[in-house]
């Protein structure tokens, strides 16, 4: 059986330079369902929790052109831009969404620039608040490897970053050390803590690559959301990339002995290291595999999963989804194919002229593909 999963989708909007525009104040406004993030450069939506992942697709899409729409409708120039970082020369000032806020006012006073990212986080649901929590735990160990998947990010402020996903790279971990949790008491009684010793302002300001979440955290968690991997601009890849996850889980709900605890800094250690691995160097960045007792790299890591992975992929009817992370394998992330693009010649912008253009296709190609599936918007 499949478990309800969903989005929470962030964009950033401009010109089809590549240009980013500070228009989330606008369209929050304007548009019901999209909320603003502390800068006016990026702007979020999110899907329902839903099985299906043609009705999830047709969601995400849907949200995606009545955005498009709307931009249209203001500036005929107005797009949506690609990418998990300010790619191009942007103003070096944050431009708050609401100035009398006072965690948007802590945000920009301790994190600035950095946090002005895109990305997509992945939500699956899961009842039992323990075993949520040990799965939170796991599913860590093995995030960089949807990192290193989805990294889109290499360009910052008009020049190559040295990073495949300069997000996560320069992203503010928050807190510093995040433990594996023993219990979801241990969870509670963690986050009030770092409140507390004001290491938070919130409990929204938990800004790990994984953690716990529902509608009255810490108390009332029910969902796994994994928060590290940059926003595709292939819609088939973030259906792959949780279809890949939803294995995952199940891979691990079905052998309740693996747990990891608080007391194993070094898998921590690990997990921290993996992830810096694939921001840098996606998937040939280097991974330790504490599942499988070795050293490997990101590519390996995903390819040995993916073959182990079919059987269960098909004893649920989503075989089908592997198809784009087998074509990433392939092909590359989208950060090294752009790179790819400057190795060939062009200029960056130039590629993100061309990504903008290519972004759209693709949307209107999806946008098509939905009309062919039966689903209720």
């Amino acid at each position: 059986m499949l478990l309800k999963k969903g989005f929470e989708i962030e964009q950033y909007t401009g010109l089809p330079n590549g240009q980013i525009l500070p228009l989330s104040a606008l369209i929050s406004q304007s548009l019901k369902g999209f909320t603003i993030e502390p800068d006016q450069r990026n702007v979020e939506y999110i899907t329902p929790a839903l099985e299906s992942y043609d009705e999830l697709l047709c969601h995400l899409i849907s949200g995606r052109m009545q955005l498009r729409e709307f931009l249209r409708s203001q500036n005929t120039e107005w797009t949506i831009v690609p990418s998990s970082s300010l790619a191009m020369p942007f103003e070096k000032e944050f431009i708050m969404s609401k100035p009398e806020d006072e965690y948007h006012q802590h945000i920009r006073s301790r994190h600035g620039l950095s946090v002005i990212t895109t990305s997509i986080h992945y939500n699956l649901g899961i009842e039992d608040k323990e075993e949520l929590i040990r799965l939170v735990n796991l599913i860590r160990t093995e995030a960089s490897l949807l990192l290193a998947l989805a990294a889109n990010s290499p360009f910052y402020d008009g020049k190559v970053t040295g990073n495949q996903s300069h997000r996560w790279a320069t992203f503010p971990k928050v807190p510093d050390y995040i433990p594996f949790f023993d219990s979801h008491a241990h969870f509670i009684s963690w986050t009030e803590r770092m409140i507390e010793e004001k290491q938070m302002f919130n409990v929204r300001h938990f800004w790990g690559a994984v953690r716990p979440n529902g509608i009255n955290r810490p108390t009332d968690v029910n969902r796994l959301e994994v928060r590290i991997a940059d926003i595709s601009t292939d819609w088939n890849l973030i259906l792959g990339l949780m279809a890949w996850l939803e294995l995952r889980v199940k891979y691990f709900m079905d052998r309740p002995d693996l747990k990891l605890s608080s007391h194993e800094d070094t898998f921590l250690q690990m997990a921290d290291d993996n992830e810096m691995n694939a921001a840098i160097q996606g998937l040939g960045g280097h991974f330790s595999d504490w599942l499988y007792e070795e050293e490997t790299s990101h590519f390996a890591a995903v390819q040995r999963r993916l073959d182990d992975m079919r059987d269960d992929a098909e004893s649920l009817g989503i075989e089908s989804q592997l198809a784009s992370i087998e074509k990433v394998l392939t092909e590359g992330n989208e950060s090294s194919q752009k790179l790819e693009k400057l190795n060939d010649g062009y200029s960056i912008p130039e590629i993100m002229e061309e990504w903008v253009q290519e972004s759209l296709e693709h949307d209107l190609k999806t946008e098509e593909k939905c009309k062919e599936i039966d689903w209720v918007n």
